[in-house]
């Protein structure tokens, strides 16, 4: 297992709370158009980010598997990419699965999961991937 420096955890941390800010963002801006249990899937998805990004703020250190180690920068990667990608979408399911899949890269990084992290990343990468529209 391998220790994280206390960069490598303020990135993580940061990155989490960018993701809710920008969730909350979202929300705002496209407030009539969501139901009321999407309002409470978002409110849940900016409220888990921002408890696990205190608890990074709050520790001194997280060990990681080897693994998931080499991953945390791609994973850094693609959180902020996906942040910024709700920026430009109005499909409310990309949204929402968009803070849905951050919300369980985070648990399974800090939890040391690889499989998941390694399935949050695969289905995050597929929704962060520009559309291509053949002629």
């Amino acid at each position: 297992m391998g220790e994280l420096t206390r960069t490598q955890l303020s990135e993580m941390a940061q990155v989490w709370r960018e993701m809710a800010r920008n969730l909350s963002v979202y929300q705002a801006s496209h407030w009539t158009e969501l139901s009321t249990v999407q309002h409470y899937d978002l409110n849940a998805y900016q409220n888990s980010l921002l408890t696990r990004a205190q608890e990074i703020d709050e520790r001194t250190y997280l060990l990681l598997n080897e693994s998931l180690e080499t991953i945390l920068n791609r994973s850094i990667q693609l959180v902020d990419q996906a942040a910024h990608a709700l920026h430009t979408t109005d499909e409310q399911a990309k949204a929402l699965n968009m803070g849905a899949l951050t919300v369980a890269l985070a648990a399974g990084l800090y939890r040391n999961n690889v499989s998941s992290v390694q399935l949050a990343l695969s289905e995050l990468t597929n929704l962060t991937r520009p559309v291509s529209v053949r002629r």
